[in-house]
């Protein structure tokens, strides 16, 4: 039994007017579609769209890929790693029976170094290369020093060491290179603190805008690969681990950060005279209780970077150890500051004024590592050069200190 050519016309108007929504009267246009369908036209035409669409979802990809910071993989992982190990120099036996551990050491700190200059100096980002060229300008700067104990500087840009240099014994005083090693590997300013500086600072541009010091910095390798493994930052602080965030906030380092300055910058502005001694040691002993304050809190602290900074306050102190005791001051097993009143008023007032007043003083180093506690523990802010005149009062205008100092 066959069909005839209008019932066939008639199925299709029914089906494409069921499939595309169209109405019994287009069967006209159903059939041109059809037409078009078949001789391959309309096949050409959706090719020819999602051809475009494609090229469009291209380009706004390649535009994203365009505006994504550049990183450089192989010198922010070099730079971690000095930075891991400049920052460890700190706590080494500077004795003269641990030579032998320290050029093991130093020679550490130089292999690494050298892996991170060459890195950084070959990169293709312009931000990386002219950290390199600061870098190696501030290890020229201590040329001297370094070639006394037997570190020298090659045209490449890296150092080498002489084992023997380094180990040598003055034959006629007894004399070895461990207090010129002292200087350069220990301490707040020395030149190994200065490369920890610069090495964050490195990282943070060869990365993707990371604190080396975070949990994300962890690189599998050299390619610059992040661990599979990222901590995540907690929003609870009293449940979270101490360092184990570098972006929580933490207001009670902040607010004892804050105490301490003002502490600071009021001693400064005392008159440091012996017939003054009873406002002095008043404002002595506040100091001593900011100090404390802020440690406690600080070295507790759920932010990595905090402790870290707390942990520069604390040897700046413990290098001025002999200075406090002169004036009755001693550092107890804690790290914590204890003040005898009979014997900090029988000293001479001259002691505080050497540690608290004028440039790169005591006082000053301690405002600028105080200040980077305080703005690490609130993310940003700063305490700008925050002072107390002459009679104690607040006063917002700076007075020279060197405060707003960054990595």
């Amino acid at each position: 039994m066959g069909i005839s050519l209008n019932g066939l016309n008639s199925g299709m108007q029914d089906m494409y007017s069921s499939l595309l929504g169209g109405s019994g009267d287009g069967a006209s246009t159903l059939l041109s579609d059809y037409a078009s369908i078949k001789n391959g036209s309309y096949g050409k035409m959706m090719k020819s769209y999602y051809a475009k669409i494609n090229e469009e979802e291209e380009e706004t990809a390649s535009k994203s890929k365009s505006d994504k910071k550049e990183t450089d993989g192989a010198a922010a992982s070099a730079a971690r790693k000095l930075y891991e190990t400049a920052s460890g120099m700190n706590s080494l036996d500077f004795s003269e029976e641990n030579i032998d551990g320290l050029y093991d050491s130093v020679s550490a700190f130089i292999k690494d170094y050298n892996t991170m200059i060459k890195n950084a100096s070959n990169s293709k980002l312009a931000d990386v290369k002219e950290q390199a060229d600061a870098i190696n300008d501030m290890t020229y700067s201590n040329y001297k020093l370094l070639a006394r104990v037997g570190i020298t500087m090659n045209s490449d840009r890296t150092l080498s060491i002489d084992e023997e240099t380094f180990k040598k014994v003055n034959e006629k005083t007894g004399a070895t290179n461990v207090p010129t090693l002292k200087t350069l590997f220990q301490g707040y300013g020395s030149y190994a603190d200065k490369i920890t500086d610069k090495m964050s600072k490195l990282y943070r541009t060869a990365g993707e805008g990371e604190s080396v010091t975070s949990a994300k910095a962890k690189y599998a390798g050299s390619a610059g690969s992040y661990s599979a493994v990222d901590k995540t930052d907690s929003d609870d602080d009293e449940k979270a681990a101490p360092g184990s965030s570098k972006t929580a906030k933490d207001t009670a380092s902040a607010t004892a950060a804050s105490a301490l300055y003002k502490s600071i910058e009021k001693l400064g502005s005392l008159s440091l005279t012996n017939d003054n001694k009873d406002n002095i040691f008043d404002a002595f002993n506040t100091f001593i209780k900011d100090y404390n304050d802020l440690m406690k809190n600080a070295l507790e602290s759920v932010n990595s970077n905090v402790i870290h900074q707390a942990d520069y306050l604390r040897n700046l102190v413990n290098s001025n150890k002999s200075a406090l005791d002169r004036m009755g001051v001693t550092i107890g097993g804690d790290n914590t500051l204890s003040i005898d009143e009979d014997k900090f008023k029988a000293a001479d007032m001259n002691n505080v004024k050497d540690l608290f007043s004028g440039a790169y003083s005591f006082a000053e180093k301690m405002t600028d590592r105080v200040n980077q506690i305080y703005k690490y523990a609130t993310q940003g802010e700063s305490l700008e050069n925050q002072t107390y005149t002459s009679q104690g009062s607040y006063n917002a205008s700076g007075t020279g200190s060197v405060i707003d100092t960054t990595l």
